[in-house]
């Protein structure tokens, strides 16, 4: 049971960039072997010592007390408990992936299910590739895969610096050379053939990040000029991210001018106002496990706008602010400030790794929902946990040995 369960947290980890299926088959086999795999008092020292466990608890007792004074029907009560139950089953990974050839072959897993997904953009591009969700040709156009484009261009980012980082541990001149030419290839997909401008803002703010942590003192500023020159170049080569980034421009005008919402900037505006002002109703308990739902009723009487923004706010601080209030959106950040000096307190690839995925996680934060989107939370939820897993505190089983 104990080794099904672990493989299964591996497999779950092939599965996020390439296929939801896996991944639920992954969780059902989790849920279902790792009570049954013993080691329980190993597994209760290294959950109760980790520094995530009690932010992470914390947001699913929030969601579980939201649940009291809500007005939400059960079904959208339902739909949350389902979603954040995310955060307890990071705690389960942590204790499948603590050892160091378990982190190795998860990594490993995500690197390969990445590397899918990257020759079938590319592939996409000449021929009609069967398990593409995108069904255009030729370059100037979004080549999605197995996912929509802004989870692509998440999961996408992190497996860039995941490059860069076996390009640096390589020991040999042709490996360094192969995951240095993934590494281009991975931005090139990122910039030039997915239409989403969170995978190119997440990738920048990600490279940013990678300098600031990996470069020595004396080269930190220069390597942060070096990226931007690099972004600049990418700009100017590439017509779909000139665009992208050009329509952000005009539709934050017409939103500023008119009211325009009918646009992903002016969506989003009008969302963060609305949530902004749920918080504002409210900004101590928040409206309860589902509020927002019930809430922006109020705001959008079209039923297409509805359908996109009373599901959530693309805003994950905002989503916990309008539902938990003050105390979730401080819960939320403790849960990433805890993450940081975890992975900040390790060595090597998984300290360098965890920087450029909270990285993400954070810039994300502010403008998705990385913890209820379907295609993201599995990433980040899974992702999360991987990387801290090999955490090790003076009082834990681990580190006594």
């Amino acid at each position: 049971m104990d080794v099904t369960a672990r493989w299964a947290a591996v497999a779950l980890l092939l599965g996020a960039p390439t296929s939801i299926a896996l991944v639920n088959i992954s969780v059902l086999l989790i849920l279902v072997c790792w009570p049954l795999s013993g080691r329980y008092a190993e597994k209760w020292s290294l959950i109760r010592h980790h520094p995530i466990t009690l932010p992470s608890l914390l947001l699913f007792a929030l969601v579980l007390v939201g649940m009291v004074y809500t007005e939400a029907p059960h079904d959208i009560m339902g739909k949350h408990l389902y979603v954040y139950s995310k955060f307890p089953m990071m705690l389960m990974l942590l204790t499948l992936l603590h050892e160091p050839r378990w982190q190795s072959r998860a990594l490993a897993a995500f690197a390969v299910g990445s590397l899918i997904t990257l020759v079938s953009t590319y592939a996409n591009v000449w021929v009609q590739v069967p398990w593409s969700d995108s069904h255009q040709r030729g370059f100037g156009v979004s080549h999605n895969i197995f996912n929509d484009y802004i989870a692509q261009g998440l999961a996408m980012s992190f497996f860039t610096a995941l490059s860069v980082v076996y390009a640096m541990e390589a020991r040999g001149r042709a490996a360094r050379v192969a995951w240095s030419v993934v590494t281009v290839f991975a931005v090139f997909s990122i910039t030039h053939l997915l239409q989403g401008r969170t995978g190119q803002a997440v990738l920048l703010a990600m490279f940013c990040a990678l300098a600031l942590v990996s470069a020595p003192v004396v080269w930190r500023w220069r390597s942060l000029a070096a990226v931007l020159l690099l972004m600049v170049v990418l700009f100017a080569s590439s017509p779909l991210l000139r665009q992208r980034i050009l329509s952000a421009f005009t539709e934050f005008g017409q939103y500023l001018d008119g009211g325009v919402v009918n646009t992903s900037i002016g969506a989003r505006l009008d969302m963060w106002k609305n949530a902004w002002d749920m918080f504002l109703a409210s900004p101590i308990w928040g409206h309860g496990t589902g509020g927002y739902r019930m809430y922006s009723l109020q705001f959008y009487n079209d039923a297409g706008q509805c359908a996109i923004s009373c599901v959530h706010p693309h805003n994950q601080f905002l989503f916990f602010a309008a539902e938990h209030g003050v105390i979730g959106v401080l819960a939320y950040a403790w849960l990433l400030q805890r993450a940081l000096v975890a992975g900040l307190s390790q060595q090597g690839r998984y300290r360098l790794l965890a920087v450029a995925f909270l990285t993400i996680l954070l810039v994300d934060s502010f403008i998705n929902g990385p913890f209820w989107v379907t295609t993201e939370r599995h990433f980040f939820a899974s992702m999360l946990p991987l990387l801290l897993a090999g955490w090790r505190s003076a009082a834990s089983p681990a580190a006594v040995r």
